[in-house]
């Protein structure tokens, strides 16, 4: 807009007010810090949510096509787990019972207890000729289906139980031959615990 035209609208010959408002923003313009850029640290974190979003969502390494729901889940890495129950107490005449529940990628589990004074306990195998047992076919619902009755041998006392899983059945030699505390050979893996016998 020319000058001449708001002075003459407003009768004067002054600077109009579109004319100030100009010269205003030309002086603001003109001293004014650069603009910073902060806003960027601001919305980062959204930016990366959402690119992490959708990452998992679309996720191109992932399979395509139709899945089994009622397939295992996780890393295949084996796993051992073991935990001990008795009946009631832990005493001589009681049973114990083996929880191998969170158990997976083992197929046979052995197990014996060494005493206070050094003397081992087998459990399982239960003989010098016997192999440890198949998972697969004596667990049911993550208790193994045999128990061990704490006979006289099991005097009162603390003793150290060891769960020894494996890929492939190992008689008593050759866990004798291959025990180190904690580890029985390749493709096994030992859950050391301790039983209380009152």
């Amino acid at each position: 807009m020319k000058p001449e035209i708001p002075r003459l609208l407003a009768g004067r010959d002054r600077l109009s007010r579109p004319e100030k408002e100009e010269i205003l923003e030309a002086v603001l313009a003109g001293v004014a810090p650069a603009r910073s850029t902060r806003w960027w640290w601001l919305t980062a974190p959204a930016v990366v949510a959402a690119a992490a979003v959708t990452l998992l969502v679309a996720a191109p390494w992932r399979e395509s096509g139709p899945r089994d729901e009622l397939a295992a889940r996780g890393g295949g890495t084996p796993s051992a787990a073991l935990k001990l129950h008795c009946a009631e107490a832990c005493t001589t005449g009681a049973k114990l019972l083996f929880d191998l529940d969170g158990t997976s990628g083992y197929r046979y589990f052995a197990a014996f207890a060494r005493r206070g004074d050094g003397v081992v306990l087998w459990y399982f195998p239960d003989t010098p000729e016997g192999t440890s047992v198949d998972l697969d076919a004596a667990k049911t619902s993550g208790v193994l289906d045999r128990s061990i009755v704490l006979g006289g041998e099991h005097t009162p006392g603390r003793y150290q139980i060891y769960g020894v899983f494996s890929q492939a059945p190992l008689t008593r030699a050759q866990l004798h031959a291959a025990f180190t505390g904690d580890s029985a050979g390749p493709g096994t893996a030992v859950v050391p615990l301790e039983l209380d016998v009152r």
